[in-house]
């Protein structure tokens, strides 16, 4: 079902601005609450740590001055390719997975142009196997990018 242009805006552009705004105010909460290890549930512990790569610390090794435009780049990109497809979908959700997907970024963005680093939190593991550590950016981008999926193979599907 279509939504009008200005829907689709509104949407993308709150669950941007939302994602960006939990993910910044959980950082500085990182920053105060979790200097050390909190166990939250047996899988789950709550630690800051920075990460000067991207996921899984890809390259964090490179010096700042060919690191950094390599990851400052892709989420200025980011927000002009989300919102214009946003402005095209065919579903609020859409718009908002997208506006997820911005979001996330400028959240990340925020940290890499402050600090050169990204500040992470959320430790996932299952006895020795270990998740690399996230935050709210990331999993917003994720669920963002999941639903697009979703929505394309399978939701399509049962539409």
């Amino acid at each position: 079902m279509a939504r009008s242009t200005k829907a689709l805006l509104l949407t993308y552009l709150a669950s941007a601005l939302t994602v960006l705004t939990l993910d910044l105010v959980t950082k500085e909460l990182a920053e105060e609450l979790f200097k050390e290890p909190v166990r939250a549930l047996p899988f789950l512990y709550f630690y800051l740590i920075t990460n000067k790569g991207v996921a899984f610390g890809f390259l964090a090794e490179l010096p700042d001055e060919k690191r950094m435009p390599l990851l400052l780049i892709p989420p200025l990109l980011a927000v002009p390719i989300t919102l214009a497809f946003a402005l095209k979908a065919r579903s609020l959700p859409e718009a908002a997975a997208l506006g997820f997907i911005a979001g996330g970024a400028l959240g990340n963005f925020y940290d890499r142009l402050l600090y050169g680093e990204v500040r992470d939190f959320i430790h996932l593991h299952w006895r020795e196997l270990h998740w690399p550590a996230f935050n709210l950016a990331d999993a917003f981008i994720t669920l963002g990018g999941l639903y697009l999926i979703l929505d394309r193979f399978v939701l399509k599907r049962a539409r």
